[in-house]
Formats: C-alpha cells, structure tokens, sequence
C-alpha cells in the first residue's frame, strides 16, 4: 500500500529527478529539423507509399471477397443482397479501387523483381520505370473495368 499510496500523492521521485536535471540543463537554440513541407514528395517515394497503400487495399479487399463468398454459401437472398451493395456507386468506387490495387501491386511487384536481379537502380532507370508502372497501371485498370461494366 505504501507504494500505491507514494504514486497517487504526488510526482514520484524520479519526475522530480527529471525536472531539476532539465532546470539544469542549458537552453540552445539549435535549428529545427526540416518538415515535410520543406521538402518535395519525389516520384520513388510516393510509389512506395502507394505499393503499401494498395498492399493494404487488397487485404481489405480480401475482406469483401470472403464476405461474398459467405453471402453464396448463405443462400439466393443474402447473394442478391451482397450484388445489390455492389451496384451501386459507393461499389463500384471499390471496385474500381481494388481492380487498380491490384494490377498496380502486381506490375511494382514486377518491377521489384527486377530489381531484385540487380539492374534498374540508375536515378533515370528508377523514374522512368516508375512512371512506366503507374501509368500502365492506369490503362490497364480502365480496360478491365470498361469491359467488365460494359
């Protein structure tokens, strides 16, 4: 009980400690470190972010698949049910997403892959392979989905 009693009556000992080292201790004006709204997002970077977003996006996605496939097993109605969330245009956003989370997360895996054997680590190489990955990325999900809702 001592020990309960010596927390809950006041700062411990070694805030106590702290505080009068910090008082103590003298006050320099060093430089802040820079913020992100020092620098610029730079195109590599930004793909990484992206490669662990729609990492992220499939798992979930992954959610939704199971969930359907349980809504089958459930029967005709709960099926209806499911497809008819899907129909509308909250569905079809995460559709869209998750047909571009993948073919984006399967060509940066390819890219990675390549990396993997050595070659493509020039600056140029990495901006250009990058710019290649994303915009196939974008052509390739307009084609799927076009097709798939026409």
């Amino acid at each position: 009980m001592p020990v309960v009693a010596s927390i809950f009556s006041g700062r411990s000992t070694y805030i106590k400690l702290a505080y009068r080292l910090q008082s103590k201790m003298p006050i320099k004006q060093r430089p802040v470190s820079p913020h992100i709204q020092i620098y610029r997002p730079q195109l590599p970077s930004m793909l990484s972010i992206l490669h662990r977003a729609t990492g992220l996006f499939l798992v979930l996605g992954l959610i939704v698949i199971c969930s359907w496939l349980v809504c089958v097993a459930l029967g005709e109605e709960s099926f209806q049910m499911f497809n008819s969330i899907g129909s509308t245009l909250a569905g079809k956003i995460l559709s869209l997403g998750l047909v571009f989370s993948l073919v984006y997360h399967c060509f940066n895996g390819i890219r990675h892959l390549v990396w993997d054997c050595g070659y493509g680590f020039e600056l140029t190489s990495v901006y250009l392979s990058g710019g290649i990955v994303f915009l196939l990325s974008i052509v390739v999900t307009l084609l799927i989905v076009v097709r798939a809702w026409l």
